[in-house]
């Protein structure tokens, strides 16, 4: 069921990206618009059909990525917030069109499901905020070897009287 899933969310992501591509084709039309207002719309859409064919070609191609590691749970986060925030856009920035509305929650819900309910690794949110500090820690150094006499067994972060004699002397 997962990666049938999947496979849905993939190829509703390559209808948006397809859909996009046209879109830049009719901003490229419409002669109305100042040039670099029509630039910056075409930067922006090409932005846009970029990251839904990554996300396409994530969700069609690397299912087992997307449903078993934390990376996929991040891409599928970042599909969520494209489409959800879209949806939302609707309300403020444009007049309401359901279907606009409509169809940008159900990706991004679907988005939502396969990262929290679906995956064979639950994502959670702090998992995609941020790090385990353990994680960005070093790996703690090797400890250095004690100086001793020359036919003395060197011991690795244990001092001998020996070792301790030796490092008071100073000179040859």
């Amino acid at each position: 069921m997962a990666k049938s899933l999947l496979i849905a969310v993939g190829l509703a992501n390559l209808a948006f990206a397809l859909f996009h591509g046209y879109l830049g084709y009719e901003i490229y039309l419409w002669t109305a618009l100042p040039g670099s207002v029509r630039g910056f719309m075409q930067a922006l859409n090409a932005g846009a059909v970029l990251m839904m064919a990554f996300l396409a070609f994530v969700c069609l191609f690397m299912r087992q990525g997307m449903l078993e590691t934390r990376l996929g749970g991040a891409v599928l986060a970042l599909g969520a917030l494209l489409y959800l925030s879209r949806a939302g856009e609707e309300f403020f920035w444009f007049s309401f069109r359901p279907a606009i509305f409509y169809t940008c929650l159900a990706v991004g819900l679907l988005h939502l499901g396969l990262m929290f309910f679906v995956r064979a690794a639950p994502v959670t949110v702090p998992d995609l905020v941020k790090p385990s500090l353990l994680d960005m820690a070093p790996e703690p150094a090797a400890p250095e070897p004690v100086a001793a006499d020359p036919g003395e067994v060197v011991a690795y972060g244990v001092e001998s009287e020996a070792a301790s004699d030796a490092t008071r002397v100073t000179g040859p």
